[in-house]
């Protein structure tokens, strides 16, 4: 199975491969030790985009499975009861539940997922605020989705020090899941009123921003853009990235072009001038001159490897290192 650029894509099995899938990315590693006593360990996930008006259904699955909306527009069916899907919903599933989920035929969902096998997988989901089969609501979806996209990548190399890395970031997207669980049960505690449900309706406000720069990279292009389609103010959006990330929505969302940037020119036959103008660069020049500034490389040596994979661990931790300073930044305002 091939990708829509033609990329291949994983060794999922066919029988565990989600069949309403449109395009997708995905690892799967069932080698290794499974889970003893109270262990659990990742065994696959994804990104995937559903096809429109598609239906997927489900039983007797060999793996607990976490999924999280990007965006889109949907239903559950968990164990014969109906729930709405959109962007920031997360739900958890055990290996015998039925389970189903349909797509909207105008916007089809796209979903991250991951695979736990192992004895001690149920109680780090409960752990996390993922009681099976009840759908939640993300606090900071934009963490959550990095972490999932820092898991894909890490997935898609092999290897020991790669299976450690994506057994890690499991290990902190579950604590970041049960993160925003606290951070949503103290803002339902603090009643309509005051400085604490002020401080979550800024929160929410933050994290739209956010979720727009990383769905849209690399549609926008300025400060005003990201103000006009998250339905706010220059000013405001400027005063919510300071406040909660120490940046500028401009540098955000630079960086995050660059991050689009570097993983596409790793992909066969990627050619720095058509990445440049699929992320909305001015022309090759000023790409190259942006993209070194921000990884120290030229985009023709990335794309060559002169990264390695150390390149890759180091760029995925200094953005955790980002979203740890964004997650303490509005623990400080609360």
């Amino acid at each position: 199975m091939r990708n829509a650029r033609g990329a291949s894509l994983d060794e999922t099995p066919p029988a565990l491969a989600e069949p309403a899938a449109a395009e997708a990315r995905r690892f799967f590693r069932p080698a290794g030790r499974r889970g003893a006593g109270s262990g659990w360990r990742v065994v696959g996930g994804g990104w995937e985009s559903q096809a429109a008006g598609s239906y997927a259904q489900r039983r007797d699955f060999p793996y607990w499975e976490i999924e999280y909306i990007l965006g889109g527009r949907g239903l559950a069916e968990l164990a014969g009861r109906r729930e709405a899907l959109g962007a920031g919903a997360v739900y958890a599933v055990g290996p015998e539940m039925r389970r189903g989920r349909r797509s909207d035929v105008r916007r089809p969902l796209r979903r991250h997922y991951l695979w736990l096998d192992g004895a001690g997988a149920e109680a780090a989901l409960r752990a996390a605020g993922l009681v099976e089969g009840k759908v939640r609501l993300v606090d900071a979806p934009g963490e959550a989705r990095e972490v999932f996209e820092w898991i894909l990548r890490e997935g898609a190399r092999r290897g020991p020090a790669a299976e450690a890395t994506v057994s890690h970031l499991a290990k902190v997207l579950l604590l970041k899941l049960a993160a925003a669980r606290e951070a949503g049960a103290a803002a339902l505690a603090a009643g309509p009123g005051g400085e604490e449900a002020a401080d979550a309706s800024a929160r929410a406000s933050f994290e739209r921003c956010r979720e727009l720069v990383d769905a849209e990279a690399a549609r926008l292009k300025s400060t005003a853009e990201i103000a006009a389609a998250a339905g706010l103010r220059s000013e405001t959006v400027c005063r919510l990235f300071k406040r909660f990330l120490d940046t500028t929505p401009g540098d955000y969302l630079r960086g995050r072009r660059v991050r689009l940037a570097a993983e596409r020119l790793r992909e066969p036959g990627a050619r720095v001038k058509e990445v440049a103008a699929a992320l909305g660069f001015a022309d090759a020049f000023h790409f190259s001159r942006v993209f070194r500034a921000e990884t120290g490389q030229s985009p023709r040596a990335w794309r060559a490897g002169g990264g390695g994979e150390r390149g890759g661990v180091a760029a995925g931790a200094a953005g955790a290192a980002q979203a740890t300073g964004a997650a303490r930044a509005g623990s400080s305002e609360r």
